[in-house]
């Protein structure tokens, strides 16, 4: 009797966080305000995609089952500049703090 077990990898399906990491440096994703985004699909479609800021609910109007990528294109975009504006904010005040200890050592 054979006992050996096959070794191969399971399939497994890309997920949507997966999908929209390897999609976002390609695609459009543009902020409208209030958490909502106008984020570009397939085929060049756009979906106004709303992240539910502020107590409600994630929503987009493409036709895949939900969260689709849209939502988490959207969700990345929006975590990347708020990841931006706070280096930046980190940078500016480490540069006042550079200033005003160069200041004092005078």
């Amino acid at each position: 009797m054979d006992t050996t077990k096959d070794t191969a990898p399971p399939v497994t399906r890309e997920t949507v966080t997966q999908k929209a990491l390897r999609l976002y440096p390609e695609r459009i994703v543009e902020p409208l305000g209030h958490g909502r985004y106008s984020v570009e699909g397939s085929g060049g479609h756009f979906y106004e995609v709303d992240l539910g800021i502020g107590g409600g609910h994630e929503s987009c109007p493409c036709l895949a089952t939900k969260p689709c990528y849209h939502i988490s294109l959207a969700t990345i975009h929006r975590a990347k500049a708020k990841a931006k504006a706070r280096r930046a904010k980190a940078e500016r005040t480490a540069a006042r703090a550079s200033r005003a200890s160069l200041a004092a050592s005078l």
